[in-house]
């Protein structure tokens, strides 16, 4: 590699979403990941998965994991494992104290 050629930087996160059922995470997900926004509810089953992939400064590129955990399986047996090895937990709680920030 030249010096003029700066190294590409690869790193993914995961991000894992919790919630009450119908309380918006797949919403979010989708509208994040997929730069949409569905009318229609469909509860999540289980738990789903979107890939958003960006590029910062620096050449770093970076792949976010986002884990859309269905409502019902909140106090279920796999959730410890559903949020292994995640760098952020986002719950119902933390986006309304977003919100707030934001309207506030």
């Amino acid at each position: 590699m030249s010096d003029s050629e700066e190294e590409i930087q690869e790193r993914q996160l995961k991000i894992v979403l919790l919630g009450d059922g119908a309380s918006g995470k797949t919403s979010l997900a989708i509208r994040f990941a997929q730069e949409a926004f569905g009318k229609q509810y469909k509860q999540t089953i289980g738990l789903d998965f979107f890939l958003k992939r960006i590029t910062l400064p620096g050449n770093l590129n970076v792949t976010l994991q986002v884990w859309d955990i269905g409502g019902q399986t909140i106090g279920g047996k796999m959730l410890d494992k559903y949020i292994y090895g995640a760098q952020e937990i986002w719950s119902k709680m933390i986006f309304y104290e977003m919100l707030m920030k934001c309207v506030l």
